[in-house]
């Protein structure tokens, strides 16, 4: 999820507070956290009266529709099989393999705007990670970490380390697995 406050990077920071009957919701990355101070912000105020901290946080209702604005899809048409992109958009499914290769971009676009991403971002077991999936999953892990000693969460912390240990110890195995493959050959 990306950041409600810049729009460009992970969201690491996620808000949630009820006031009645509405909601509100803040997704915010480390680096307007930092710049912005919110964790002090919001421990001051022990998490209470979102909106003023953020006084253009809107109830998550709102926030919906803004983002339910669909693109209009242009009517293709598969050559192979005839099926077009306004069935797929109603259906979700494709009719023949051509089909992800004659609408690749216009699904891709479709799938972020459902999704955030065109990436899985969930979970995967480690041994079937790439390196760089490690890596980035390290990094996620880490800036989790920071927030939440800066929180003074130590419990939580102590689990994220320990995670990220073994991610280094899954990534050193892969990375001696590697070479040993290479020296053989």
């Amino acid at each position: 999820m990306s950041c409600n406050i810049c729009g460009k990077n992970l969201a690491v920071l996620h808000i949630k507070e009820s006031i009645g009957n509405k909601k509100y919701e803040m997704h915010i990355c480390e680096e307007c956290e930092k710049k912005m101070n919110i964790m002090e912000k919001c421990i001051e105020l022990e998490f209470n009266n979102l909106h003023t901290i953020f006084p253009e946080s809107k109830p998550v209702v709102d926030i919906k529709k803004k983002s339910v604005k669909r693109p209009k899809l242009k009517d293709k048409i598969c050559p192979s099989c005839g099926y077009s992109l306004r069935e797929f958009k109603k259906t979700g499914i494709m009719s023949c393999p051509q089909c992800y290769e004659n609408f690749s971009k216009s699904i891709a676009k479709y799938v972020r705007k459902i999704h955030t991403y065109n990436k899985h971002l969930g979970r995967v077991a480690n041994k079937n990670l790439t390196n760089r999936d490690i890596e980035e999953k390290i990094k996620q892990y880490e800036a989790t970490m920071d927030m939440l000693i800066k929180i003074e969460n130590y419990e939580e912390a102590s689990i994220i380390k320990n995670k990220i240990e073994n991610l280094k110890q899954t990534l050193n195995i892969k990375e001696t697995l590697s070479e040993n493959k290479d020296v053989r050959r």
